[in-house]
């Protein structure tokens, strides 16, 4: 879960405050010269600081955990769906649907993980109980 929220908080930074410097890594596309597509860009960035956010903010909040995760994931799955929808749409699988797609993916299946993890049942039900 921490390294789920790190991750997402740090891409999450990088985008929503300067998407030049993430297009320049490629970790986003070009969106020098289309303000409109920079604005979902940063709007995309602010989605992961706030999963991010929730997620770290649960660590010390047992009874946070499974939600957060539980968000993690849906949110994810949703972009991924965006990124099939977006695909067809293109009629191809290019770098930038590929490239959300995976990052979706790899997102979706470290939450989840962490939704299966052992530790985290017990958090929750020690988070439950009161104790």
């Amino acid at each position: 879960m921490f390294v789920n929220g790190v991750v997402r908080l740090s891409w999450g930074l990088g985008a929503l405050l300067d998407p030049s410097a993430m297009a320049t890594a490629r970790l986003v596309p070009d969106t020098e010269t289309r303000p409109d597509a920079r604005l979902f860009v940063r709007g995309f960035g602010a989605n992961q600081v706030g999963a991010a956010v929730l997620a770290l903010g649960a660590l010390s909040r047992p009874r946070l955990e499974r939600p957060a995760l539980v968000l993690a994931v849906a949110l994810d799955v949703v972009d991924m769906v965006s990124a099939v929808v977006e695909a067809r749409v293109r009629r191809r699988l290019d770098a930038d649907t590929a490239g959300g797609f995976v990052f979706s993916a790899s997102g979706a299946a470290s939450a989840a993980a962490a939704l299966r993890a052992p530790s985290l049942s017990q958090a929750g039900a020690r988070g439950r109980s009161g104790r």
